[in-house]
């Protein structure tokens, strides 16, 4: 019924149960805990741990070097272009770009964000496995057709061929190789080595401050980003190596140069930690970086796979099926670390 002048002290009690209770305290709750952080010290020793690891890994072409031109090392390059995808891609989608909006919390302001995120990750995927098959069926149905008529064109061609070489009384030759744009000389590459460290610094500059900026925040987002880096730059140091090398660079400098833009991930993890302590900038930088890893995984990394499945199929040397499933395993794996840590995150007690 209505609340009138007679009934109105008799519902004050209940109004003011119904204030305290927890329905209403709801979003308080939230607030504080994403107001929560973790311990300075705690923040700065995960940090520098796992950028350290980052480091590392610019140094880890020395010891692949020998095995470069390797199959085995071709394959698992190929899953780890693959896991970087999943990795990189989940962790905006699921992570950083959710955290920026304050989307996430134990319950989370949203119910399931993470499921209905997932699902913006599915449609990419379904369009990209859906993309690869059509291109299998179509190119299978090509070169059927090319093998059939070239069967039935190759007597005719071999009568004309012998006709024409009957009657042709000067030598005439006629190439269809390019001239002349062989391998360049070391002046002509030398400032695309250049280019590509000073590339790589800023992008180090910007994991590290990624980094620093989720561990100021809570555990589980730094691991998060932190993995999503590492599993990036696994085959993006060893393609940095081999481009300097190519660039005519020897391998100890191309060590040495690549190290010193690892290097720099410490400056933005010293960056983003202050500033993720001093202020309220946190959520700026989680979408920056969000929108930093989506571009690498969508722009970057899956035009990266697209060109590796091309280069298998032209030269013929792995069996494209397996290339295939490869990739797909690589990019399921990262994504299902990522929910992983996502669902259970808030288990992490460290």
């Amino acid at each position: 019924g209505r609340i009138n002048a007679s009934t109105l002290s008799a519902v004050c009690p209940q109004l003011l149960l119904k204030i305290h209770s927890e329905e209403c305290c709801n979003d308080n709750t939230i607030v504080q805990e994403h107001a929560e952080k973790p311990p300075i010290g705690q923040a700065w020793g995960y940090g520098i741990g796992f950028v350290t690891l980052v480091v590392l890994i610019s140094n880890i072409g020395v010891f692949l070097g020998p095995c470069m031109n390797t199959k085995a090392f071709r394959r698992i390059l190929m899953f780890c272009v693959a896991l970087a995808v999943g990795t990189l891609g989940s962790t905006g989608f699921l992570v950083l770009i959710p955290e920026s909006m304050h989307l996430t919390g134990k319950d989370g302001p949203i119910p399931d964000y993470s499921w209905k995120m997932a699902t913006v990750i599915g449609g990419a995927y379904f369009v990209f496995v859906a993309e690869r098959l059509l291109k299998f069926v179509l190119d299978n149905r090509k070169k059927k057709k090319s093998d059939n008529d070239s069967v039935e064109v190759s007597e005719e061609n071999s009568k004309e061929l012998l006709a024409v070489n009957s009657n042709n009384t000067h030598g005439h030759t006629h190439s269809h190789l390019p001239v002349g744009q062989g391998k360049g000389s070391n002046g002509d590459v030398a400032p695309v080595a250049w280019i590509l460290l000073i590339g790589d610094a800023i992008h180090n500059f910007v994991d590290g401050l990624s980094i620093g900026a989720a561990f100021t925040e809570n555990t589980f987002l730094g691991i998060s980003v932190s993995l999503a880096v590492l599993c990036e730059e696994l085959p993006h140091e060893l393609g940095d190596i081999a481009i300097l090398l190519h660039a005519g660079l020897s391998m100890k400098r191309a060590l040495f140069y690549n190290f010193i833009a690892a290097v720099i991930c410490y400056i933005g993890l010293v960056i983003g930690i202050i500033v993720g302590e001093a202020t309220s900038a946190n959520q700026w930088i989680f979408g920056l970086a969000g929108g930093i890893f989506v571009y690498i995984a969508l722009a970057d990394m899956i035009p990266e796979m697209k060109e590796q499945l091309a280069e298998a199929e032209r030269s013929g040397s792995e069996n494209m099926l397996l290339v295939f499933v490869i990739q797909n395993s690589g990019i399921v794996i990262g994504f299902l670390i990522i929910l992983c840590l996502v669902q259970y995150g808030g288990e992490i007690q460290v």
